[in-house]
């Protein structure tokens, strides 16, 4: 008897899913989503898009004193035909700091800056830092990297 009662309360719930999803006829459709920049757009010839063109994607900082921070910066430059805009600029390790990136959109033809600092304090040997650009251009993703050499002392230093 103990089961059978079991079995009606879970009965229940899978009812009302069944109920409520057979729905009143009501499809969600796709047309709340806008995205400007689409494929049909590009076949169409709209090609109003910005563009971000970078001088340099990869700098070498060089051999680096362990603990010591160095500072780069990564020129930029909107090559397409509408405001760029930076939405987010983020490091792959937390001893790499996006300082300074434009918070306001970049006209076309306009070039701007991105300012990193790698701090190398226990990061002694070869570092690779990446630094993501999410941006309204396509693609929407950049990747930059620093490149380093970090010197510090011999482990014969350190256990004597």
């Amino acid at each position: 008897m103990m089961h059978s009662r079991w079995s009606y309360w879970a009965l229940v719930p899978a009812v009302f899913v069944m109920v409520a999803c057979g729905g009143n006829g009501t499809n969600v459709g796709t047309d709340l989503i806008h995205i400007p920049a689409t494929a049909s757009n590009v076949q169409n010839g709209q090609s109003d898009l910005p563009a971000i063109s970078f001088q340099d994607t990869l700098i070498p900082l060089g051999i680096i004193t362990e603990g010591t921070q160095a500072d780069a910066s990564f020129t930029f430059k909107n090559t397409g035909t509408s405001p760029l805009v930076l939405s987010d600029v983020s490091t792959s390790c937390g001893c790499t700091l996006a300082q300074q990136w434009p918070r306001s959109p970049i006209a076309p033809g306009e070039s701007a800056d991105i300012a990193v600092r790698f701090d190398s304090r226990n990061r002694v040997g070869a570092n690779r830092k990446e630094i993501f650009v999410v941006t309204n251009a396509v693609p929407s993703t950049t990747t930059l990297v620093l490149t380093a050499e970090v010197i510090g002392p011999s482990n014969n230093e350190q256990q004597n």
